[in-house]
């Protein structure tokens, strides 16, 4: 082999390396997303009663209840995960206890806010004493 031409050849690689934007070295890194706040968390698709007792099926809180986690790891709990995408290129449908942890995280945060409908807010049902049907 001619080492003059693999050596050109290397140089102009790294002339078009160098033109390209960030060729100092690796991509630049994504702004780190900052802590959703309040006002950003959607409310729940349903209200789940006794919300913080709705425990974590997976990761480091696995088993754990919602009210014995912090303000921010439910607030990471309520946030709409990616879709899991089949090897068809469809997105599969959420499972039901994912669906579940999300909708009693947005419940028990609305809750916390006082930002849950009136009507939605879970309550004990009301007993007709004067109007039994037996």
């Amino acid at each position: 082999m001619n080492l003059e031409l693999i050596h050109a050849e290397l140089i102009r690689i790294r002339e078009a390396l160098e033109a390209r934007p960030f060729a100092s070295g690796a991509p630049a890194a994504k702004p780190a997303s900052s802590f959703p706040k309040s006002d950003e968390i959607p409310m729940p698709t349903e209200i789940i009663e006794d919300a913080g007792n709705v425990q974590v099926h997976f990761g480091k809180n696995k088993g754990m209840a919602l009210s014995s986690l912090g303000d921010r790891s439910v607030a990471w709990y309520a946030q709409e995960a990616e879709p899991r995408i089949g090897n068809n290129g469809k997105p599969f449908p959420p499972r039901p206890e994912d669906v579940l942890l999300r909708n009693a995280a947005r419940t028990l945060i609305h809750q916390k806010r006082g930002t849950l409908p009136s009507a939605a807010v879970p309550t004990a049902p009301s007993v007709n004493e004067e109007h039994v049907p037996f």
